[in-house]
């Protein structure tokens, strides 16, 4: 079987992995710059702002109703408890995606090995443990941020917000995780089916 389509969505993927954790990296910088040095300029905390005033936005015959925002906010001086919590606001996510993208790099790179690389009990396991990494770290992300959102939110907007439920983003990651998941029951049960028909003949 021709593995050329694997070993360049693998390289693409490796490309991605390479700006992921560059990407990581920079994060924490901006973080530890705002924890102990103060906020650069440019740089703030992305908080979402609810029941925002809406008069006058729509054209006539026709009413806005919930209106939702997103704001940037700078805390003025170094400020480690708002940099703490903007990293449990953002870091679990990001760990998540680039562990996600490294174990399905590594998948790949398996697969183009051998002529069964791609149907065989190490690329069942890469793809169990992508299905566990995308559901329990998209779970538990999303609620170490919402409450790191929630406490942001007290600690540097005039209103006090209650806590929301994360972007849509998360159910698809999470939809992803069971996906990988029955591709894996797939290529076990196929392979043992595999092994019965060998030992048959």
């Amino acid at each position: 079987m021709s593995t050329r389509w694997l070993i360049r969505l693998q390289i693409l993927l490796s490309f991605g992995l390479v700006l992921g954790c560059l990407g990581a990296l920079a994060g924490l910088a901006a973080t530890a710059g705002m924890a102990f040095f103060g906020t650069p300029a440019g740089i703030g905390i992305p908080l979402r702002v609810f029941d925002v005033p809406a008069e006058g936005m729509a054209a006539p015959g026709a009413t806005v109703g919930d209106a939702t925002a997103e704001v940037v906010v700078r805390p003025e001086g170094a400020a480690p408890l708002a940099g703490l919590f903007y990293l449990l606001l953002w870091g679990p996510g990001t760990a998540t995606w680039v562990l996600a993208l490294f174990t399905l790099v590594r998948a790949l790179r398996r697969a183009t090995m051998g002529d069964r690389a791609l149907f065989s009990a190490a690329t069942g396991r890469d793809l169990r443990r992508l299905g566990w990494i995308l559901i329990a770290g998209s779970l538990v992300s999303a609620a170490i941020g919402m409450v790191a959102e929630a406490i942001l939110s007290s600690m540097l907007l005039a209103e006090t917000h209650p806590i929301h439920w994360p972007p849509g983003e998360v159910l698809g990651a999470v939809v992803a995780g069971f996906a990988a998941l029955g591709v894996s029951e797939i290529v076990r049960r196929g392979l043992a089916l595999l092994e019965e028909v060998e030992a048959t003949i």
